[in-house]
C-alpha cells in the first residue's frame, strides 16, 4: 500500500483429491483454494474448516494449513500469488483500494484466513483467469492482472457481505434470547435491565435492536404477552380475577385492569363474561346440530 505493487500469480492448478491427508505446511505465497465439487476439510493450527462445493478459503502467506479429503473425491482449483512491483502493468493495489471500500475493509481485517460461500461470481472470474494463464499472448500479463484484480475485489465484496450478514445474525440471536427470556419470566416483575443482563448487552443498545427487529419496544412486547396470557386465564380457567395480576407478573390489580382494558376494550370481568357467553352459545349450537 506504500508503493506501486500488483498481485502476481506464481502457481495455479486444478486437482481432484481422493482419500488424501496432506501434512501441515506453510509457504510464502497467498493462496485461494476453491472447492469445485465434493467436500474436504482445510485445517489451520487452531481450526478445522469443513468445505463443500462453492466454498473458498483465502490463506495469508506463512499460515500453516493442511488438506484432508475422506471418502468421495474433492475437486479444487488453487491459485497462489504474491505482490510484485508493477513495472508498467497496472492497476496497482493501492489504486484498487482507492476505488473499492470492500477491498480496503478486507485488507484492514488482517486475519490469517477467510472462508466464504460463493454464489458463482468468484468461480467464473477464477476460471477466466486460469484460461488466460493457459493461453499466453502479448497482452496476457495485462489481462491477467485485470482479472486477478477483479478476483480480489469480488472476494472482498463477498467478505464484506459475510461480515454484514454475520452482524445481522448476531443481532437476531440477541433479540431471540431477549424474547425467550420474556416468555420465560413474564410472570415476574422483570425490567429492561434484567432482560439486558440476561443477554449480556447494554439496555439502551438492546432496546434499539429489539425495536428495529420486532417493530415494537420490549415493554410493549412484554405487555402484549401478559395480556394474551391473562386472556387465556380468563377464558379457559377459573382463576379468580383478583389473582390474575399475580399470574402475569403485575403486582397491582388496578394497573392490570387498566392495562387489560387498554388492550382489549373490556374489563377483565367483562371479558370473562363475554367468553362464557360465547362458549354457552357454541354449546347450544352443537346440541342443535346433534339433534
Amino acid at each position: 500500500m506504500q508503493d506501486e505493487y500488483r498481485p502476481q500469480i506464481l502457481a495455479y492448478y486444478y486437482k481432484q483429491w481422493i482419500n488424501f491427508h496432506m501434512g501441515f505446511h506453510a509457504h510464502q505465497t497467498n493462496e485461494i483454494m476453491y472447492v469445485i465439487s465434493g467436500t474436504c476439510t482445510v485445517s489451520t493450527t487452531d481450526q478445522m474448516i469443513p468445505m463443500r462445493k462453492g466454498d473458498l478459503i483465502m490463506l495469508d502467506s506463512g499460515v500453516k494449513h493442511n488438506l484432508i479429503v475422506d471418502g468421495n473425491p474433492c475437486r479444487m482449483l488453487n491459485v497462489e500469488f504474491v505482490f510484485a512491483a508493477c513495472e508498467g502493468i497496472y492497476p496497482a493495489l493501492r489504486q484498487l483500494v482507492d476505488g473499492s471500500s470492500a477491498l480496503r475493509q478486507l485488507l484492514a481485517r488482517r486475519e490469517p484466513y477467510i472462508v466464504l460461500r460463493d454464489p458463482s461470481d468468484v468461480y467464473h472470474t477464477l476460471k477466466n483467469l486460469v484460461t488466460e494463464l493457459d493461453t499466453p499472448s502479448e497482452e496476457q500479463m495485462v489481462t491477467v492482472n485485470l482479472l486477478i484484480s477483479q478476483l480480489l475485489i469480488r472476494v472482498a465484496r463477498l467478505a464484506a457481505e459475510e461480515q454484514k450478514d454475520s452482524a445481522v445474525r448476531q443481532i437476531d440471536r440477541y433479540v431471540r434470547k431477549a424474547v425467550h427470556y420474556i416468555h420465560q419470566y413474564y410472570d415476574r416483575d422483570i425490567q429492561i435491565k434484567d432482560i439486558a443482563a440476561a443477554v449480556n448487552l447494554h439496555p439502551v443498545y438492546l432496546q434499539r435492536i429489539f425495536k428495529a427487529s420486532m417493530k415494537q419496544t420490549m415493554t410493549e412486547y412484554l405487555s402484549e404477552l401478559r395480556i394474551e396470557k391473562a386472556k387465556m386465564l380468563l377464558a379457559r380457567t377459573d382463576v379468580p380475577i383478583i389473582d390474575i395480576a399475580d399470574y402475569i407478573g403485575l403486582n397491582s390489580r388496578q394497573y392490570f385492569s387498566a392495562m387489560f382494558k387498554k388492550y382489549t376494550g373490556l374489563s377483565p370481568a367483562a371479558y370473562r363474561k363475554s367468553r362464557e357467553t360465547m362458549q354457552g352459545f357454541q354449546n347450544q349450537v352443537a346440541i342443535v346440530d346433534i339433534t
